[in-house]
């Protein structure tokens, strides 16, 4: 029961949760821009049919070996070394790994890591090109110096030297380059429809996108006209039709007291405190701009409270011996444990900001995130709250 309890929370979006989503319905899924943040995958597992060290740039297939791409600031980063060789370029990086240069007996360059600045010069001409941000400082990562693979299209003189093509990342997770560019959201590849949250993830499982759900094989690919593998039909467009699981069909006496979706929601905390185990503690300390926006329970083990002020919203959650109580599963920047009256907290987030705090006390799980993140000292205070 645990286990599908941590399936349901890392699926579930939140109601009322705001998701940019299918314009009007799958069948224009052309005009989908961006999702949240906040949907989320199911399983860390991954699976694609796809050559997971090959890039394609310059028309070739460029092989980066054991070696996996990284995401920075929105920017698919590829190693130097690895793609510059086989583009023909002579490399020659620095002892400490913060300077390199490139040379093709045709073009040369430089740079820094840490300094989000390109250029080339010619040596069949006098001067060299304008410097150009591209989004992304260089990094050394292990050793290796990566680099936005956007540089390709700067140093081969093409704007369309990047390919389309999937690719592995160094901790596991499938993205998909649109010609240099991250893909997010839904994306239609070889007539078959993938899901990528905000940080480019391939998902899979349970999405779901303007208050429909959708489902995602293991290989990412969306189920459609199908009986999912847990269960459920889903139409020709991908949408589950909200019956029932097909392998769990009942007669309507003996369904009468089943729930059908996961989500209940309650008018008040004490309502939703008659269909729990434990007892329900609410935060105190929430910032005077947050309201109430709604109260609900997730299959009865886990209650739910959440404020917003319009733009921003903070999800308080609790249950019992949960182990991703959050059902998050995102990678961020910033992860920190702290010490609040003898008790451990991990702050998670980035740029400054936290958008999700989780801690344990003794048997109980707890978690709070935040949308759009907020500051460490006003989210310890809202923590500090529910000792």
């Amino acid at each position: 029961m645990k286990k599908v309890m941590i399936s349901l929370l890392s699926a579930i979006t939140i109601i009322g949760m705001s998701v940019p989503a299918f314009a009007a319905d799958i069948n224009d899924k052309n005009n989908i821009k961006d999702v949240s943040d906040e949907i989320m995958v199911i399983s860390t597992n991954t699976s694609q049919d796809a050559n997971i060290n090959n890039l394609i740039i310059g028309g070739k297939n460029v092989n980066i070996g054991k070696f996996g791409v990284v995401i920075s600031n929105g920017k698919v980063m590829v190693p130097l070394k690895a793609t510059a060789e086989s583009l023909g370029f002579k490399v020659n990086i620095d002892k400490d790994n913060k300077y390199a240069s490139l040379d093709n007996d045709e073009i040369n360059t430089e740079i820094k890591v840490g300094v989000d600045s390109y250029y080339y010069a010619s040596s069949k001409a006098i001067g060299m090109t304008a410097p150009q941000q591209l989004g992304a400082a260089p990094m050394a990562i292990d050793n290796n110096i990566y680099v936005p693979i956007k540089i390709y299209d700067l140093l081969l003189n093409d704007s369309k030297a990047i390919g389309s093509f999937w690719s592995k990342m160094s901790g596991g997770q499938w993205i998909y380059v649109d010609n240099g560019e991250l893909s997010i959201g839904w994306k239609l590849i070889n007539n078959k429809w993938y899901f990528m949250n905000n940080n480019g993830i391939m998902q899979k499982g349970w999405v779901q996108t303007n208050g429909n759900w959708y489902y995602l094989y293991n290989n990412g690919e969306m189920a459609s006209s199908t009986i999912t593998p847990d269960g459920y039909k889903v139409d020709q467009n991908g949408k589950w039709d909200f019956g029932q699981a097909a392998s769990t069909l009942q007669t309507q006496t003996e369904n009468a007291n089943s729930i059908a979706n996961p989500i209940e929601e309650f008018k008040t905390v004490e309502d939703a405190q008659k269909v729990l185990k434990f007892n329900v503690i609410v935060p105190k300390n929430i910032p005077s701009q947050f309201n109430l926006k709604y109260i609900s329970t997730i299959s009865r083990e886990v209650f739910q409270i959440c404020y917003s002020d319009g733009e921003n919203d903070i999800l308080f959650r609790m249950g019992q011996d949960i182990d991703n109580i959050s059902g998050n599963y995102n990678e961020y920047k910033n992860n920190d444990t702290i010490n609040l009256d003898n008790k451990s907290i991990k702050l998670s987030g980035k740029d400054g900001l936290i958008k999700l705090a989780t801690w344990k006390i003794n048997d109980m799980s707890y978690s709070i995130s935040v949308d759009n993140g907020m500051k460490k000292d006003e989210i310890i205070s809202i923590i500090k709250s529910t000792f």
